[in-house]
């Protein structure tokens, strides 16, 4: 069998296609019936459902790289949290055999049924509303500088501060996650340095560098003062964003961190504002639809 359904990330256009590409001889627009499309822990996801459609994909394999398709495919699922199941699905006149990955276990809490039948990046709840919510948050954030012996006034602020960066950072491994999948033998580490790797991060790096400068770093690991990160190159530059949330998660911050933290902050924000732009096309409408409806609820709040 050289076939494959899509429903989410791997579709074409979608963040993950470019996995997969150059592996695929044709690809077909159709629906599978008998499922559920909805969203669980930020991944897209289909149960069996009666009278309920998914739109998708079907992926026809290139003669010659089936292997490396199938290779491909199954590094990047995850058999924890789906499973391969042979479908039947209709192209045209003719009913086709194929599979497709569905959810394992129960939906859960976290689970979300979609109104839509179809799956995009470009509506993804968590960049295409929470992170613009928060790039806004984050440009408007003012550096503070209090000494660590302040207890209040500098916990205030640090909470605040690091709360930001680490919601910050869970954008970047949400990015990473869907890209390359949650497989099993693919942790949150591998991803993020797979991530610095790809061509479209060392253009976003880039971007910004030239448009709005980057600040320059040094940061050590506290749990191994001999490793020591910066952002000289883009590969070099994600590790060390991600040391800092580390280091945040594993030890409490002093008043000298603040301004580190805060420029990481700045500078990351701007990253991957910059490669959402480049992976997903359309997301900078999507922005400013959004946050256009805030400022409007905002200024009619003020007036009543």
């Amino acid at each position: 069998m050289n076939s494959l359904f899509v429903y989410g990330t791997l579709k074409q256009g979608e963040i993950a296609h470019s996995q997969i590409a150059d592996y695929i001889e044709n690809v077909f627009s159709t629906e599978l019936s008998g499922y559920e499309l909805g969203i669980r822990d930020g991944l897209p996801v289909i149960f069996e459902q009666k009278e309920c459609k998914v739109s998708g994909e079907l992926l026809i394999a290139k003669k010659g790289s089936e292997e490396k398709f199938w290779q491909k495919i199954e590094n990047y699922e995850s058999s924890k949290l789906y499973s391969k199941k042979n479908i039947k699905i209709n192209l045209g006149q003719e009913i086709v055999e194929s599979v497709t990955f569905v959810a394992k276990k129960e939906k859960g809490r976290s689970y979300i049924p979609l109104t839509t039948s179809n799956w995009t990046t470009l509506n993804y709840p968590h960049f295409a509303y929470a992170f613009p919510i928060l790039f806004n948050s984050i440009k408007n954030f003012k550096l503070e500088s209090y000494p660590a012996d302040m207890y209040f006034d500098y916990w205030k602020y640090m909470n605040d501060l690091q709360q930001k960066y680490l919601l910050l950072v869970s954008h970047l491994e949400n990015i990473a996650i869907l890209i390359f999948g949650p497989s099993n033998d693919s942790g949150p580490i591998s991803r993020i340095k797979q991530l610095g790797e790809s061509a479209e991060w060392i253009t976003a790096f880039s971007n910004v560098k030239n448009q709005s400068g980057l600040q320059s770093y040094k940061v050590k690991d506290v749990r191994n003062l001999k490793d020591q990160y910066n952002n000289e190159s883009a590969d070099r530059a994600i590790l060390m964003y991600y040391e800092i949330r580390n280091n945040l998660t594993h030890q409490g911050k002093s008043g000298s961190d603040c301004k580190l933290i805060y420029d990481a902050l700045q500078d990351l924000s701007k990253l991957i504002k910059e490669l959402l732009i480049i992976k997903v096309d359309g997301i900078e409408k999507i922005w400013n639809m959004m946050l256009n409806r805030i400022q409007a609820d905002s200024n009619l709040n003020s007036t009543n």
